[in-house]
């Protein structure tokens, strides 16, 4: 199986630590198209410490993993599925008492943060899984995004049906950070100057070419 690896990309130079890391913690998230409705994501968390008397070895702490399966036609998660590799109390902690199957029928998109803290936070299941979920959340919508929305909307949208398309955009995302502020946000400004190279370019570079050739820009 053919996978992309992000393991090129970082900024390990800026604002690094002053002193070695003491401990670290890292969430990868990815995602896939499983068939014509279907999105998979798969979180996974890991935490690793300095070892006390071999500063130079790590030892691992936490591995917890996630994968949620919603559909494109609805956002509804289909299925979903906790994996516990390592936990700090062995024979304790992977005693969840909130199973994965209470994220079922929920909607990536509509309260699913508080559903998630109502669900996984406190005394109800695991910190630092309930942390992973909440990270896992908004890479729903770009999983969604990447996977499908922007991947047809570049292979297949006829160019005269870009403004649509990107009207369509604003409204699911207005007011989400200060880019898409109604107000006074950059993109929305571009957006209301019917300016869309600039969103094409980075989300459909082929159909910003068939733009170009229409409006003969």
């Amino acid at each position: 199986m053919n996978e992309f690896n992000s393991s090129t990309f970082g900024a390990a130079h800026i604002l690094p630590l002053d002193n070695n890391s003491g401990f670290n913690r890292s969430i990868s998230i990815s995602s896939t198209r499983i068939d014509a409705n279907l999105i998979q994501v798969r979180g996974e968390l890991i935490d690793t410490r300095q070892d006390f008397e071999a500063p130079e070895k790590s030892i691992l702490v936490h591995n917890i993993v996630a994968r949620i399966t919603f559909q494109l036609s609805d956002n509804i998660i289909t299925a979903a599925e906790f994996g516990l590799p390592k936990m700090a109390f062995e024979g304790m902690c992977e005693k969840l008492p909130t199973s994965a199957d209470e994220l079922v029928g929920l909607n990536i998109l509509k309260g699913l943060s508080f559903k998630i803290r109502a669900l996984y936070a406190g005394p109800r299941s695991c910190f630092h899984l309930s942390s992973l979920l909440q990270a896992i959340l908004p890479a729903c919508s770009q999983a969604r995004c990447w996977n499908n929305d922007f991947k047809e909307m570049d292979e297949k949208l006829p160019s005269n049906l870009v403004p649509q398309a990107m009207d369509t955009m604003y409204k699911s995302v207005k007011n989400s950070c200060h880019a898409w502020s109604a107000k006074d946000g950059g993109i929305t400004k571009d957006f209301e100057a019917n300016n869309y190279s600039p969103m094409l370019e980075r989300t459909s570079p082929r159909l910003l070419g068939r733009w170009k050739q229409e409006n003969n820009e």
